[in-house]
């Protein structure tokens, strides 16, 4: 049974990997949504979807105090909402439907500050 143990934690490993899939943000200057940071700073958000849990992680580097969070699926108008204080809550998960669609998310974080990435959930053909 220990011996198995190792190859089962590589086959999840392997599968986290293919069904996690990195949302890159970019920072609205100024509403300027043209704005391309070439900088080697790395923002103090970072998110991902995770396709088996249909489910949005957000990870803050930093305080940004009270961050509002909007996700919609623009192929289908359905809206996901949440709000949380990134010094009690450094990491948060919003689940989603997994409709497949293009989705943007939207940070807004109490300096006012505003990430905004897409992301696009595939169709499976079964």
């Amino acid at each position: 049974m220990t011996m198995f143990l190792p190859l089962s934690a590589s086959v999840l490993n392997a599968d986290d990997k293919k069904n996690r899939q990195e949302i890159p943000l970019d920072q609205i200057i100024n509403g300027d949504n043209d704005y391309d940071n070439r900088s080697l700073i790395q923002l103090p958000i970072e998110c991902c979807y995770f396709g088996m849990m249909d489910s949005i992680l957000t990870t803050v580097f930093t305080d940004l105090g009270d961050v509002a969070l909007t996700v919609t699926n623009c192929s289908t108008g359905s809206v996901w909402y949440d709000s949380f204080d990134s010094a009690m809550e450094p990491q948060t998960l919003l689940p989603l439907s997994g409709e497949p669609g293009i989705y943007e998310i939207v940070y807004i974080t109490g300096s006012g500050d505003v990430y905004e990435g897409t992301f696009t959930i595939p169709s499976t053909l079964m």
